[in-house]
């Protein structure tokens, strides 16, 4: 008996001495004490028809645009390319926009490079001398949020990416933090999913921390999956749960956030510092349940122009594009995706194009200091 206690007592503290080297210490395994809330609203579970009525082209919108939500890939081999960064600020340039700003996607951190990411979007800001701003942290909160909800997580952990939040709003040229992600799934077969539970204890701290700190947090939020399976319970009660703890939370919520009209309508009203921004997707296929507001022609469904002019200060422009892919016309493609915004925002009213194109998002980024 004394031999099998001190084997137990030794395979023990062999684990503990493994622990310490891996890092892995005092891991929590409860996922969170707080209960995910009822959403504040009744949700609307309709998909609706996508070949309902749509407003026709009207004019091209001409003034000035705001993109405030783009993505940069880091580079592949490690090796940041200043000829590469120079042609996306002269597309941006060329096609008209005041600014852009860059953040990580939900699924960045996983990536090998996604350190040097952060370093090559640091140059292109110093490089787009206005014409370029950032968000900060996806890269290392939403995949290691995504791992610590499955493999247990240690406080250790979570007070450095607490530390580098405050480190990047303090010392960075950043606008907020972004994009991060909650539920995202594999909507085209080749992405890689993100999931967690919106009361995961880290992910409320860290929230609580943005807004403690009067920080942006663009937030990305899929209420349905690929199939059709609702999450909407889940992915809406997780906002009343954000803003039942902390009432002045400034979210930016991305693309409108994939629910319907309906939905998106109450969103707005019951949070009054909620804010969408809107992309143009026209591969239905993959979007299916997640509603596009164009239709394959690329004209806004009438549901969506009302809203918009209905609600004109609470939407922007957030094209989502992705450049560092590789793509042969991945920079002159970015000039198009900027014109479609622009027909669409022709569709509109003048005041809500003009709200929608610039004005919010000039009222909300004025203090970013980039």
């Amino acid at each position: 008996m004394r031999r099998r206690t001190h084997a137990f007592f030794l395979t023990g503290c062999l684990a503990f001495i493994l622990t310490l080297m891996t890092g892995k210490v005092d891991l929590y395994g409860d996922k969170s004490s707080v209960p995910i809330p009822e959403p504040a609203f009744e949700i609307n579970h309709i998909r609706t028809d996508l070949s309902r009525a749509v407003r026709p082209f009207d004019r091209e919108y001409d003034g000035p645009v705001i993109d405030t939500h783009v993505h940069l890939d880091p580079p592949r081999e490690g090796v940041v390319s200043r000829k590469d960064l120079k042609e996306i600020v002269q597309v941006i340039t060329d096609s008209d926009v005041d600014y852009a700003i860059f953040m990580p996607t939900p699924n960045e951190g996983r990536t090998r490079n996604h350190e040097v990411g952060v370093k090559q979007k640091l140059t292109l800001q110093k490089m787009g001398k206005g014409r370029i701003r950032l968000s900060a942290g996806s890269n290392y909160i939403t995949y290691w949020l995504h791992r610590a909800y499955r493999d247990g997580y240690s406080e250790k952990q979570l007070k450095k990416i607490l530390k580098r939040i405050s480190s990047d709003l303090d010392g960075g040229p950043y606008s907020g933090i972004g994009e991060i992600g909650v539920y995202h799934f594999n909507k085209g077969g080749r992405q890689m999913v993100i999931e967690y539970q919106p009361n995961f204890e880290p992910f409320l701290r860290i929230v609580d921390f943005i807004a403690q700190r009067g920080a942006i947090l663009d937030l990305h939020v899929e209420p349905v999956e690929p199939e059709g399976k609702s999450r909407e319970d889940e992915a809406f009660g997780g906002l009343e749960l954000l803003f039942r703890r902390n009432p002045d939370l400034k979210i930016i919520l991305s693309h409108t956030g994939m629910t319907n009209t309906s939905n998106a309508r109450k969103l707005l009203e019951k949070y009054p510092n909620m804010m969408m921004n809107l992309k143009i997707f026209k591969r239905h296929r993959k979007w299916r349940n997640l509603e596009p507001i164009i239709n394959r022609r690329g004209e806004i469904y009438e549901d969506w122009a009302r809203l918009f002019e209905q609600m004109p200060g609470r939407f922007m422009i957030g094209t989502d594009y992705k450049f560092g892919r590789g793509h042969k016309h991945e920079t002159p493609a970015y000039k198009l995706s900027i014109r479609e915004i622009r027909l669409l925002l022709g569709s509109l009213n003048s005041d809500a194009a003009r709200r929608i194109a610039y004005e919010n998002a000039g009222l909300l980024f004025k203090d970013s200091g980039n």
